[in-house]
């Protein structure tokens, strides 16, 4: 327990590992709402809701890199706000987009998710010391596996009660904030070291 309070009393730790919960809450989330819009939403079938989450998934793969090496240029804020502007312009359209253009999109909102999780991973490096390190990556394991119970949940439950298109804008502005408030944690995301030394010496962000 000492090693977690050591974690948690880093300035800005808990601050960043909350409002990424936030936002890997909804992304881990994302597969479920758009299969069940393009299900009950579009009346189509698993297999196409499946195209849809499969163009996301790639999209997220391939964005990545380019993400990491956006925010090794450019730093974290900027690409933080960027990304998560076009989750609401996604998320605020899948209601409206036939099936489709909602493919295209879906791949280009993967491209250009929200980088939470590489973010904070990189964060958590520059900020701890090598014996706070396990504990801190501990703690953003167990967020990780928090996001995947709760989000998947509340959606089912969402779409149920309310209606699929209203979860599809409540995930795009879950992420957009959870965005958002990292963007304005600003977190570091290299050590001391690594900020002086030059750029080949320098790790990209979305590495590993």
């Amino acid at each position: 327990m000492t090693g977690y309070r050591q974690v948690l009393a880093v300035p800005g730790m808990p601050s960043l590992l909350a409002v990424s919960l936030l936002a890997r809450t909804a992304i881990t989330a994302d597969v479920m709402v758009l299969t069940l819009h393009v299900v009950l939403g579009l009346d189509l079938s698993y297999a196409a809701a499946g195209g849809v989450v499969a163009l996301l998934t790639a999209g997220v793969a391939l964005g990545g890199p380019l993400l990491g090496r956006a925010i090794d240029r450019h730093g974290v804020r900027p690409v933080l706000l960027a990304t998560a502007a076009v989750q609401v312009v996604f998320w605020l359209s899948v209601p409206a987009l036939p099936y489709g253009l909602l493919l295209g999109a879906a791949f280009v909102a993967g491209l250009l998710m929200v980088p939470a999780q590489s973010v904070t991973r990189q964060a958590i490096t520059a900020t701890t010391t090598t014996g706070q390190r396990r504990a801190a990556f501990a703690l953003e394991s167990v967020q990780g596996e928090l996001s995947y119970i709760v989000g998947p949940a509340v959606v089912i439950l969402g779409a149920a009660t309310v209606s699929p298109e209203a979860m599809a804008w409540a995930a795009g502005a879950t992420i957009a904030a959870g965005g958002a408030g990292i963007a304005w944690l600003n977190p570091p995301v290299r050590t001391d070291e690594e900020t002086g030394a030059g750029p080949a010496a320098r790790p990209r962000a979305g590495s590993g």
